[in-house]
């Protein structure tokens, strides 16, 4: 998934999914694009952009993807995905589309205004337009209709934009099939493969190529860089009991979030294992089987079922207990396990019943059916879940309100003292790639403090700990160490970088001979090499064997010809060089028709993002626009 993220972050459709975000945010809560004196972020054409509307579109976005990914969203795929510069960038299109929309005369109506009105979800009741509920749920966002209606009018009119400039994205046939042939057709190379590896044996490791070998490259063997970062932790959790939270709200929220109350049936079981080994024959399991049928013949004439569990269960982890389960629902046992144990009433004990592991005797002992949790029940949950919400709130603005107090002194520590806080990390020093003491921090995140500069403070930020506000005290710079220190990685390093030069040595004596012979195979025996004839592979999906073909390489391989059926050099594949020699070419028009239909729905996509994007391109170029500050 994150993949999918990364690759259509700068997509026109991922900014239309932002861009619809920060809509529904204009419609809810009041954005006003209107010229500001102070706490301007930027400024597009003669239109400002504040800091709280940056910030509140930013929020929002990070609330859509939280919605969506939930527990997946974190704070490095949010720097990963860019989101602070995907944020602003939504609100500059939008600006920047409003101001077309004037330019080519594509405002909305007062007609269409009010027909979108009408088709508002929120605003029906029974399906029909209900003016009342239309007039109340504005005044709840503190809105009028005449601004929230100028407002649906803009949001209209830069839609109509988007129609406008997307209608020229035609698809031909010619591309279509372009992008099949492109895509789909089948090549075959007879190939060898030159492994660096195999040559190390081969390196003979001299004084003054290994002295060339470390002094070239000797900032690699440097000790890293190192700093002295203090800071401040804000834990939601020191907040909770400060949190005082109303009979009334504890009553909403389990109303609001019923389903979250309904229990599953759960029953409460013992169990004796006994395991059978995977790959067991009939007849071994069916000596297991016998085993189990024996002691459940012992505990239905009254042994104690717990005793009989320690003494004979292989399950390690029940068995000190008694073979207890404790509850569980039908779905955290395996489907075999659970249709036995739900089908028992309680007292009741199983016949042997197979699943991976084994063979299970089971002995139900209570059955909890079916239910939702009563308000009562639910309430210490709904309380701490409430606290915790709230807890994190208040950590959050106590670590703002510090880092505006450390920015005023310049300094971490003096405020902390001065609001009995605690400050970590004093006389520890850390690298880049260590784990940071006492903090769960992300390889962004480290790489962020480790671009700040002595004395400098972080911007605020939050971990799995809770949120922070961080200060580099000293730094101290990667030191060069002799060659002797590091020997062994010199030399392993060196040995590596002469096999590959050895190896691509080879690959090209090799083409050359394979050329001259216009054989590959008989060039390939007559250096004691064997060459091996690859599957038939396209570009979407390559041989087994060749699956590091990537980018140019991929391209060479794919333009080679009855003519030219040799690359013109070793092709790199990952670490290892490839000789190889067209076979054969063909191309499965059979599948044309069937993929058809998906070819034209992707070209379309892509021509839609290509014209959107560069119709953006071409307002920004036109229209001046001014970053105030950093994000």
């Amino acid at each position: 998934m994150l993949y999918l993220f990364r690759k259509h972050a700068s997509s026109w459709l991922i900014k239309v999914a932002l861009f619809l975000i920060v809509i529904v945010f204009v419609f809810w809560g009041g954005y006003s694009y209107q010229s500001r004196n102070e706490n301007q972020i930027a400024r597009v054409g003669d239109q400002y952009i504040s800091i709280n509307e940056y910030n509140q579109s930013y929020n929002n976005i990070v609330e859509g993807y939280r919605r969506q990914l939930k527990e997946a969203f974190t704070e490095d795929l949010a720097q990963r995905l860019n989101l602070k510069q995907q944020a602003l960038d939504a609100l500059i299109e939008r600006l920047l589309i409003a101001k077309a929309s004037e330019e080519m005369g594509l405002k909305a109506t007062n007609a269409e205004i009010q027909r979108r009105v009408l088709e508002i979800p929120a605003f029906l009741d029974n399906g029909r337009f209900d003016r009342n509920r239309y007039i109340a749920l504005l005044q709840q966002n503190r809105l009028t209709p005449e601004a929230f209606e100028q407002q649906l009018g803009r949001d209209l009119s830069v839609q109509k934009v988007h129609e406008f400039i997307l209608r020229r994205a035609v698809v031909s046939e010619e591309e279509i099939v372009a992008d099949f042939h492109f895509n789909h057709d089948l090549i075959q190379v007879d190939y060898v493969l030159f492994d660096p590896k195999s040559y190390e044996d081969k390196v003979t490791v001299e004084e003054a190529g290994l002295a060339e070998f470390f002094e070239k490259n000797q900032d690699h063997y440097k000790d890293p860089e190192r700093r002295q970062i203090v800071y401040v932790l804000f834990r939601p959790e020191a907040y909770i009991e400060a949190v005082n939270v109303s009979g009334d709200e504890l009553r909403e929220y389990y109303e609001d979030h019923s389903a979250d109350f309904n229990r599953p049936q759960e029953v409460k079981a013992r169990h004796i294992l006994f395991t059978v080994s995977e790959g067991a024959s009939e007849e071994e399991a069916a000596k297991v089987r016998a085993r189990a049928q024996k002691i459940l013949g012992e505990a239905r004439k009254g042994a104690d079922f717990g005793e009989l569990a320690r003494k004979h269960s292989q399950d390690t982890a029940s068995a000190p207990n008694g073979g207890d389960l404790g509850y569980f629902s039908r779905e955290q046992m395996e489907p075999a396990f659970s249709d036995a144990a739900f089908n028992l009433k309680p007292g009741q004990i199983s016949e042997p019943v197979r699943t991976r592991f084994g063979y299970h005797v089971i002995k139900v002992e209570d059955v909890h059916p079916e239910r939702t949790a009563s308000f009562e029940d639910a309430l210490p949950d709904i309380d701490m879940e409430i606290r915790k919400v709230r807890a994190k709130d208040v950590a959050y603005e106590k670590a703002r309100d510090f880092l505006d107090l450390a920015y005023a002194r310049k300094d971490v520590e003096k405020p902390a003292e001065s609001e009995n806080l605690t400050v970590a990390g004093a006389g520890s020093w850390v690298t880049s790639t260590e784990l940071f003491p006492g903090l769960d921090l992300t390889p962004i995140r480290m790489r962020k403090l480790f671009a700040l500069g002595q004395g400098e403070i972080s911007e605020l930020f939050e971990t799995p700990q809770g949120f922070v506000v961080a200060q580099v005290k000293a730094i101290q710079p990667p030191q060069a160490v002799p060659i002797d220190k590091v020997r062994a990685r010199v030399e392993k390093d060196y040995r590596a970088e002469q096999a590959g030069v050895l190896a691509r040595q080879k690959a090209s004596e090799l083409l050359a001979a394979a050329g001259k012979m216009g054989s590959l195979s008989e060039a390939a025996k007559g250096m004691k090499l064997t060459a091996r004839t690859s599957d038939w592979f396209s570009r979407k999906e390559p041989d087994n064997d060749l699956k590091l073909l990537r980018g140019e390489a991929l391209r060479k391989i794919h333009r080679l010809d009855e003519n030219s059926p040799f690359p013109d050099a070793p092709v790199e594949l990952g670490n290892r060089f490839m000789v190889c020699q067209l076979k054969g070419k063909k191309s499965p028009e059979d599948k044309l028709q069937a993929e058809r239909a998906n070819i034209a729905s992707r070209l379309h996509e892509e021509k839609r993002e290509m014209i959107w994007q560069a119709w953006m391109d071409e307002q920004r170029r036109r229209t001046k626009v001014e970053l105030f500050r950093e994000l």
